[in-house]
Formats: structure tokens, sequence, C-alpha cells
């Protein structure tokens, strides 16, 4: 006895073992898939533009796989806070690969649940990559209420080192690439990093009664021009009640050698994305130090071996954001 699909399924063919609808799904089938009523997936087909693309030769609409598969992310981004339109149109400019990316199993908000470093949990769809996106879409939307909201969001769940690792540098490296193809405004660039310059400050407002101690001098080495590692490095200092001198992008050596010499700092981080070379004039200048000094060079432009003429400054290259935190918080009796 061959048993009938129910009334309104698609036939079906096989592909790489999975049924696929000859002429799509019905809004019925698919609310029931994805658990999402059918009244709001009309809603956002006929609002956002977000829906079925097939039609039947009875004119009747049909969703594809890809177009499943946008609703899915379209659900996660509105979880996420972030607004219908904005999400429907991060959704709608990726091609099916993006797509296909973003709902990778490995990266599904309820695959790895990522837990908060000095907060509470993260709950399902706090995971990294769905906050990217949804920084990414408010980014595309030009929505800073929205942005600012998922910055806060994060920093209240985790310490400002795993926000920054986890989500904001990769969500500014997504928008830099959007940007560079084409797909982006660089207003959607500035709006981006220069919220999150707002929220990283915030946090070093927040904690300024609690910092004490002999500062750690932050700065850009040389024509260095991008600071958002530096803020970022600041406020996870004052979180964890460590004072410091933010001197920012662009510092020349001798600025940098006479402010050194006026604050008489146990610390000082430099950071570099652009190649320096082995043997800058900084190097040779710290010759007159004349008390124990920790640098703490970070960033991709240093290069491995660093010669320092002076037998009071101690250098450290450090790979990451972690450690160069670890590695401020400890050294130089920076360590609270």
């Amino acid at each position: 006895m061959t048993t009938q699909p129910p009334a309104g399924t698609p036939s079906a063919t096989e592909l790489d073992g999975e049924a696929v609808p000859r002429l799509g799904w019905p809004v019925g089938v698919v609310s029931e898939r994805l658990g999402i009523a059918a009244p709001t997936l009309r809603s956002w087909d006929r609002r956002h533009g977000l829906g079925p693309s097939l039609r039947t030769s009875g004119n009747h609409r049909r969703y594809t796989e890809l177009d499943i598969r946008r609703v899915r992310l379209m659900a996660r981004l509105t979880a996420q806070g972030v607004p219908a339109q904005s999400a429907a149109d991060s959704v709608l400019a990726m091609d099916a690969a993006a797509v296909l990316e973003q709902l990778d199993p490995d990266r599904e908000p309820g695959a790895a649940v990522a837990q908060g470093g000095a907060g509470e949990a993260l709950g399902p769809h706090d995971h990294p990559a769905a906050l990217v996106e949804a920084i990414v879409a408010a980014a595309r939307a030009l929505d800073p209420r929205t942005m600012a909201q998922l910055y806060r969001q994060v920093m209240r769940r985790s310490d400002v080192g795993r926000a920054w690792v986890e989500v904001f540098a990769p969500a500014l490296r997504r928008v830099g690439e959007l940007w560079q193809e084409g797909r982006l405004g660089v207003q959607s660039e500035h709006l981006t990093s220069e919220l999150l310059q707002s929220e990283l400050r915030a946090v070093v407002r927040a904690n300024r009664l609690r910092v004490a101690g002999s500062p750690v001098v932050l700065a850009g080495a040389g024509d260095e021009q991008h600071h958002l590692p530096l803020l970022a490095l600041e406020a996870e200092l004052a979180r964890n009640g460590v004072a410091s001198l933010f001197l920012g992008p662009r510092v020349p050596a001798e600025a940098l050698v006479s402010t050194l010499r006026e604050s008489h700092p146990r610390a000082v981080f430099l950071w570099a994305s652009l190649p320096r070379q082995r043997a800058e004039p900084l190097w040779g200048q710290l010759a007159a130090v004349d008390w124990p000094l920790q640098v703490v060079v970070g960033g991709p432009g240093w290069s491995e071996d660093i010669e320092v003429a002076g037998g009071w400054v101690t250098v450290t290259r450090v790979a990451d954001f972690s450690t160069a935190v670890r590695t401020l918080l400890s050294g130089g009796g920076l360590s609270r």
C-alpha cells in the first residue's frame, strides 16, 4: 500500500540523499518546520520582502530551501533584537554561500553556547557568530540604537577581553571586508567603530573610581592609526582596577619617551598593525629610561627580534589580546 503525502506537501525527488521539492514548500509546511507562526512569515514577506521566491503553474507561491535558510537567519537576528527591516536587509544582501555559512551547525547558537567571563552565561541566541551578524545587520541599516544595545549586551555578559576577541574584532573585520567589496558604505564602517569607541569609553568612565596605582601607558606606534585595540585594552584594565594613560594613535617616539620620563610608569603597551622597522629610533631612545620599565608590544606590525639599548627596559611581545591583559596585570607590580 502506498502512503500519500499530506495535502499541500509538494512532490519531491532525491538529490544527494535529501528530498527536494520540485515546486517548493508552502507557508504552512515552512511554519511547522521552523516553528515560526504563519502570520509572521506572511508579514516578513509582505513588509520586508523576505518570502517565497517560486510560483507554481497555479500562481501559488512556494519557499525554496534557500528561502527557508534566509527565514531561519532572519529569526536569529530578530531574536537578537535587530529590527525586522534591518535583519531582512542584511539577510537579503547575502548570497547563498554566506547564508549557509551563518547556519553551519558548528556555528549554531545552541551548538556551543559561550559562557561570560565575568557576568552571566550567554543565552542560546548569544553565540558569538550570531552577535557578529547582528552587529553587521545594524551597520548595514545605519541603526545606532540597535548597535549600541548589542555592544552593551555583550559587555554585560562577558569581560571586555572576551567580547573583543569573539565579537567586536570579528564584527569590525566583517564590516571592513564588506566595505572593501563595495557592499557597505564607508558610513557604516565609521558608525560601527565610533559607537564601539563610545561604549568602551563608557566602561572606563564607569570604573574610574576603582582604578589606582601607577598607570599603564597605552599608545599606537609612530604612524599607527588603528586605536580601537588600545581602547579595548584600556577598558579591560579599568575593569580590573588598573589605571591607564591613553595616548592614542600616531604617537611619535620623542613624545612617547618624554611622557615616560614625566610619568614614570611601570609598563607601557605599544600597538602596531603596520610593519615596523627592526631597528627603529624608539628602541635607542629608551636608553634614557633609568627605572624598571616593562614594554609590551602587540599587533602584527612588530618584528620577532627587538633589541633595546637600555638595561632597565624589558620588552615582551604578545600574540593576542588575552595575553596582553595577563602580562600587564601580572607585570610591573600591577597585579591586583
